[in-house]
């Protein structure tokens, strides 16, 4: 290649390293966004990038200390959305070549209060139709009573990978109106699919993650099957997701087995790179923005000796601490010891004020919560959440874990079934065993539930969730009827409830995002004032108003 061919082609591909570069969602920014610092070139690396923003207060261009540049404002609740346009250049042999992207960034949101739940499964192993994702709606505000939605069928069903679902997540945006959801990409009845075995499971499996995302409950994005873990991994488990304040993104962790470089799965006993025996499990995590671009996986938790699955983490609201939950898993792996011994593999708990703090600074709450409270034999897949506002037994929270013990349903050791447990004091460790109302009705779950994940809703996502059409809304008017001139509005005493298509009669519904507004009231003249009372879902809109008078 001569000198200009060679120039012509280094130009052409920094021209497609820019061309390339996608913020996803430019046009509906709810979130902090990711902003490359360099091209992304197939044969070497590429030029720094400089971004510029129209509205640095809005969408920041520079770093905030450690925290990559991206970083978004909202504008106010009730504000119209911003447009922002950003500048990425690069210098090419003295020459700048730039790109430009418009973003439309949304108002922000006050959420309405969390009155309801929703709830994430697989619904059966050893079954492809079952390990896809199927979903709930809480009966009232009770995570222990549910109904299977879509008629008991998969919400969500795999078309990359093995083209299973298990272990689904889904967590909630710290801005309130985006959710996120991981699965596991795994099929254990999937031989057409790759599935060699559950050795090969722990040293040769899929290392993707696949994911949605949904504004709403109700719609969801397309797949994305998206590889986290790294080539020395030997599968990509259990991912879950929380967002930390602490570096301004999402940290996505999982269960993987970490083997030599170089080294991958075979049944040819006499080959040197066989990855034989099984290593421990391990805690891995990368962290984004977007659940597109992921940083390089780093280990979060991994003891020396010691076996991590499953592991799972949530704030304390009490005192903002972080608590995680995790499998003390020693069946994999050769000498794995227990780090939290109860007599059996079960779930401890350990607490840290941060969520990637250093091991040595995570401390033991409680171990064998199962074991000691149940007599299990076995526990894995831990799910926990904060009651609503509401909830019966609320204030508190709610732990599930998937277990075998003597009185389990499952009725053989392959199918663990999740259990509740419930505790006030989340710094306690001490939980106590309750009992399941109504399950969901799954199709192929054969009454079993299986690992998943157990979330807050408004009235007005856990109706799209429902898929139930709004109908109409009534209300009790507030108490206050009479204003002076220039006084506030008082709400106190308004009652606003909803009807659906699918016969929930919901006694009450909250103000803010996913519930209900309140418009019209403008008390700088005497008379009587219509004040109007809105309520959306799933694009409905039914209204409802009461009168007062200015005087």
């Amino acid at each position: 290649m001569d000198q200009d061919s060679g120039h012509i082609a280094q130009l052409e591909s920094v021209q497609n390293g820019l061309a390339n570069i996608v913020i996803p969602n430019a046009h509906d920014i709810r979130g902090h966004v990711t902003l490359p610092a360099s091209l992304d070139l197939a044969d070497r690396d590429g030029p720094r990038i400089r971004w510029t923003s129209s509205n640095p207060d809005i969408v920041s261009d520079k770093a905030r200390g450690t925290v990559p540049p991206g970083i978004v404002k909202r504008p106010p609740v009730g504000a119209e959305p911003a447009l922002v346009n950003l500048s990425a250049s690069i210098t090419f042999e003295d020459k700048k070549i730039g790109r430009q992207f418009e973003l439309v960034v949304r108002p922000s949101v006050s959420l309405a209060q969390l009155s309801r739940y929703g709830m994430a499964n697989f619904a059966r192993s050893n079954c492809r139709e079952g390990q896809q994702i199927f979903m709930a709606a809480s009966i009232g505000n009770d995570p222990l009573n549910w109904v299977a939605v879509s008629d008991g069928e998969a919400v969500l069903t795999s078309q990359f990978g093995m083209h299973g679902l298990r272990d689904p997540s889904i967590v909630r945006s710290p801005e309130g109106d985006k959710f996120y959801l991981v699965a596991t990409d795994l099929n254990v009845d999937g031989a057409y699919y790759g599935w060699q075995g559950w050795d090969w499971a722990q040293s040769g499996a899929s290392r993707y993650i696949e994911v949605w995302e949904s504004d709403d409950m109700s719609s969801w994005s397309k797949q994305r099957h998206v590889l986290v873990a790294p080539p020395e991994a030997g599968m990509a488990y259990a991912p879950e997701a929380i967002w930390d304040p602490d570096i301004e993104a999402y940290v996505v962790y999982w269960t993987s087995s970490l083997y030599e470089p170089g080294t991958y799965f075979t049944t040819n006993m006499a080959d040197p790179r066989r990855r034989h025996p099984l290593t421990r499990n391990q805690t891995l995590y990368a962290t984004t923005r977007d659940f597109v671009s992921f940083t390089p996986a780093k280990v979060m938790s991994g003891r020396e000796k010691s076996g991590t699955l499953d592991a799972l983490i949530i704030r304390s609201e009490s005192d903002g601490y972080y608590h995680r939950f995790v499998c003390d898993r020693v069946s994999t792996g050769v000498d794995v010891e227990s780090y939290a011994p109860c007599g059996s593999e079960d779930v401890y708990q350990e607490k840290a004020s941060s969520i990637l703090a250093a091991e040595s600074d995570w401390t033991l709450v409680a171990s064998g919560i199962t074991h000691n409270t149940m007599g299990t034999t076995y526990a894995e897949a831990p799910l926990a959440f904060k009651a609503n506002p509401g909830d019966r037994r609320a204030p508190g929270y709610y732990l599930f874990c998937d277990q075998i013990w003597s009185g389990a349903p499952a009725g053989n050791q392959m199918e663990e079934q999740l259990h509740p447990y419930w505790t006030r004091d989340l710094n306690s460790g001490s939980w106590t065993p309750i009992e399941w109302g109504q399950k969901p009705n799954y199709r192929y779950a054969q009454g079993v539930m299986r690992h998943g994940c157990i979330f807050g809703l408004t009235s007005a996502e856990h109706a799209n969730l429902r898929g139930a059409m709004l109908l109409r809304i009534y209300i009790q008017p507030p108490a206050k009827r009479n204003y002076g001139v220039g006084e506030q509005l008082d709400l106190t005493g308004l009652r606003v409830s909803a009807l659906y298509s699918d016969g929930v009669d919901d006694q009450k519904i909250y103000p803010g995002y996913g519930g209900y507004a309140v418009s019209g009231f403008v008390s700088d003249t005497a008379g009587v004032k219509r004040v109007l009372v809105s309520y959306n879902v799933a694009d409905i809109t039914k209204t409802a108003h009461f009168e007062v008078e200015v005087v």
